[in-house]
């Protein structure tokens, strides 16, 4: 449900309308979204299959027990030699039925971790957020380069290329190409998908919405402080779900503010209450380009945030800036009452700029440059 499975999902849609197969391969588990109609869908745990052969399970149990322990921070490097070779193997197979592909995407930290070693002209790989990984490890160039030596980069907004540039021009590591394109955003489905009914029936009284998973990163602590001190005539509906949900849920009772919060969990289709909020209120540490934020404007609904890096000030036009608070309680607090005060009249065409396909098109630009 999160932030890249929906625009892996967004984007293959796009790329379907603009009339090209589209192949999803997901390396764990299974996708918790719907996959649109025409994605051709591949479930394939190289990492399990691996462990299945006698050779495998010996390298596996050396790296676990042996490699790993001895080199701390390299763990993804021992999988990613035996991944990376059956994934290469996989789109070869792939490719003798269906034809060769044109674009190869692999997004996000982890699958840069399980596909280090795969190596091909046409892979790009998709950074979403701030750069994890090695950090400040005595190997950590030797790491940064397995994971971005000369590789073909898109970073989603040009606040994260930005911090992907500081990160590797510490450790001399060059990819050999960075472009940025945005996440995209099924804007035509998000009108009809918010006028549905939800299951939960939207509140009565005026009410801010926030939609994310509950971590640290999003920060929802400094969120329920500042609603608690802006001390205003709405609730606050809280969606999502996440490890920090019980500490938030005390918090709240700590606040004093228990009973005006409302955390309804993991919803499926959040349209209707974002739709329907007086506001939506962000109070992340870092956001990748805050495809939230863009879903808002969307649907007419003004954004109160926190300054943070990443690409929020790529997605809110000027008329937005002002609802953009200090990550502070009281600067946050003073935003809320700014946007039920004084709110900002939303254009959702100021979201046209990230429909799917015209990200799409962006992609399919790159096959030509």
């Amino acid at each position: 449900m999160g932030g890249i499975q929906k625009a892996a999902l967004s984007l293959a849609r796009g790329l379907l309308q603009e009339g090209h197969d589209v192949h999803l391969l997901v390396l764990k588990g299974r996708p918790e979204l719907t996959p649109p109609a025409g994605t051709q869908v591949h479930l394939v745990d190289f990492e399990r299959q691996a462990r299945q052969t006698p050779t495998g399970l010996a390298y596996h149990l050396l790296a676990r027990l042996v490699l790993k322990p001895a080199l701390p921070g390299t763990g993804f490097i021992w999988p990613g030699w035996s991944v990376s070779r059956r994934f290469k193997r996989h789109v070869q197979a792939l490719e003798s039925r269906h034809g060769a592909f044109d674009l190869i995407l692999i997004r996000g930290q982890g699958a840069f971790e399980l596909l280090w070693n795969y190596h091909d002209p046409r892979c790009w790989q998709v950074v979403e957020g701030p750069v994890g990984g090695p950090g400040n490890h005595r190997l950590a160039r030797w790491l940064y380069r397995k994971l971005y030596e000369n590789k073909r980069v898109i970073a989603v907004s040009r606040g994260i290329a930005d911090l992907l540039a500081k990160r590797l021009e510490r450790h001399h590591v060059r990819p050999q190409r960075v472009t940025v394109i945005p996440n995209a955003v099924p804007l035509q489905s998000l009108a009809a998908l918010s006028e549905e009914t939800p299951a939960t029936p939207l509140p009565t009284t005026p009410y801010f919405v926030h939609v994310g998973r509950l971590s640290s990163v999003k920060n929802q602590a400094l969120l329920l402080q500042a609603f608690a001190r802006a001390d205003l005539p709405v609730e606050l509906v809280i969606i999502g779900d996440g490890d920090k949900r019980q500490s938030l849920e005390q918090l709240a009772r700590e606040l004093g503010v228990a009973e005006r919060v409302h955390f309804l969990g993991q919803q499926t289709n959040p349209y209707p209450w974002m739709a329907n909020a007086r506001a939506f209120v962000l109070s992340s540490k870092v956001e990748g380009l805050g495809l939230v934020l863009i879903e808002s404007l969307a649907l007419g609904t003004q954004c109160v945030v926190t300054d943070a890096p990443g690409g929020i000030r790529e997605v809110l036009p000027a008329a937005q800036t002002r609802l953009i608070a200090r990550p502070s309680v009281e600067s946050l607090a003073d935003k809320m009452r700014e946007a039920l005060e004084h709110p900002v009249t939303v254009d959702p065409e100021w979201a046209a700029r990230f429909d799917e396909r015209g990200i799409a098109q962006d992609l399919l630009a790159l096959l030509s440059s």
